[in-house]
């Protein structure tokens, strides 16, 4: 039986979009047969903690979950100029050690040196393959593959690093990093085996900032819906005579829900559907003004805000709707695969998305048929599939999504995707 190193600094407890993708991927492994070793330091708290869906996905006799120390301690003690003044002495000592330097170095360190005390009460190295899964596990990665030469699967949820995001979110793949970050970005291009992204048009713009890597060394593996989840989480549907809407996670700027406010409040205006039919829920942090801008455009009584919600919860909610809305930032290309359109599939909910016309939601809602698309720059446009989706729910003619339309996305697809890799 194959031993896996899942390094994933946010992946157990579940409290984030990325730990979501993260603790799923290596329960899935534990239940394939591969033994799974999980270090982790997560406590971010985008989601309020799961203690259903969290217990469960831990509950595998195949994974163990190692905590590392506090993720807020260790970022208050690297990240930033006070605190790297403050603690300079600690981080030339990593710098020393190491050759590297970075805002936040010594999460990944101290990843490492745990990993290291393990193996050492333990008496061996008895790892076939590391994964590792978002930004500060590099360090420790570069550290151990030195050492011991293990096959390293690197995978990026997320452009690497987020100096180089596309507008709005970074400066773009051109942009140009400090010495010491350069050195720890050039070691990955050449260390790392096999790299892995949820989605082509990633992968496609990693390769602009790894000029290094051949597209030989990567392969798409999408984010996981999992099917063990959905009887845990269905409830029964909130009112059978009306269209549920339900957008979970955060909006505002830079994923601004006002285009479709102001869509949605321009197609009740010409009263061809009633205001009774179509109800829409916002679950999640938001910015202040929204409440402002659903009373300027007079939808008081058509759409609620409702704090966050723990992942399952969340999950019990989409599912009690009848379409799950997701708004992304206005920008040139839509690269990014959300974790919120996976969790739509794991739920059997069709998707509307308010996304760049050049995107990857809008291949995957014309790939697979599961649900809407509208230009997120055009009021009309997004008008326009409000009024088709009433009509389509008027009519019970919903696109219907399951395990078998959109198989792609769930288990024994992907663990057939890893199983090719390990």
């Amino acid at each position: 039986m194959k031993r896996i190193l899942f390094i994933a600094p946010e992946s157990f407890p579940v409290m984030s979009s990325e730990s979501i993708c993260n603790s799923k991927v290596a329960y899935v492994l534990a239940s394939a047969g591969y033994k799974v070793d999980v270090y982790t330091c997560d406590d971010r708290d985008t989601y309020p903690e799961d203690n259903l869906i969290d217990a469960y996905l831990r509950n595998h006799k195949n994974l163990r979950i190692f905590p590392v120390r506090n993720s807020k301690v260790l970022i208050s003690r690297s990240n930033g100029f006070k605190s790297n003044f403050k603690n300079l002495i600690f981080n030339l000592g990593i710098l020393l050690k190491t050759g590297f330097w970075y805002n936040g170095i010594s999460i990944p360190y101290s990843i490492y040196k745990s990993i290291e005390d393990n193996i050492r009460k333990e008496g061996d190295f008895d790892y076939d393959f590391m994964i590792t899964r978002a930004t500060y596990c590099d360090l420790a990665a570069i550290l151990l593959k030195r050492k011991y030469n293990i096959i390293w699967n690197a995978n990026w949820n997320d452009p690497f690093p987020d100096k180089k995001f596309p507008e709005p979110y970074g400066r773009g793949y051109n942009t140009k990093l400090p010495f010491f970050e350069n050195r720890i970005f050039k070691a990955i291009q050449k260390m790392v085996d096999i790299h892995t992204f949820p989605s082509e048009r990633l992968r496609k713009y990693q390769l602009k900032c790894f000029p290094l890597v051949k597209t030989d060394k990567t392969m798409v593996i999408p984010h996981m819906a999992h099917s063990e989840l959905l009887p845990i989480i269905q409830k029964p549907k909130l009112d059978s005579s009306v269209l549920q809407l339900v957008h979970c996670g955060s909006v505002g700027k830079p994923r601004d829900p006002g285009l479709f406010l102001e869509a949605l409040s321009r197609v009740l205006i010409k009263r061809t559907f009633d205001r009774g039919q179509i109800h829409c829920s916002f679950v999640g942090r938001y910015d202040e003004n929204l409440d402002q801008i659903i009373n300027h455009f007079g939808l008081e009584d058509v759409v609620s805000l409702i704090p966050p919600m723990s992942y399952s919860d969340s999950l019990s909610y989409i599912s009690q709707c009848d379409v799950s809305l997701i708004i992304e930032a206005q920008c040139e290309e839509g690269i990014y695969l959300p974790t919120k359109f996976v969790d739509a599939m794991q739920t059997h909910k069709p998707v509307f998305c308010v996304s760049p016309s050049n995107g990857t939601l809008r291949d995957m809602v014309s790939l697979y048929n599961v649900g809407y698309y509208s230009d997120n720059t055009s009021v009309i446009s997004i008008e326009k599939v409000i009024e088709q989706m009433l009509l389509d729910f008027k009519n019970n003619n919903l696109p219907t999504v399951d395990n078998n339309v959109a198989s792609d996305f769930f288990e024994d697809s992907i663990i057939d995707k890893f199983r090719s890799i390990i």
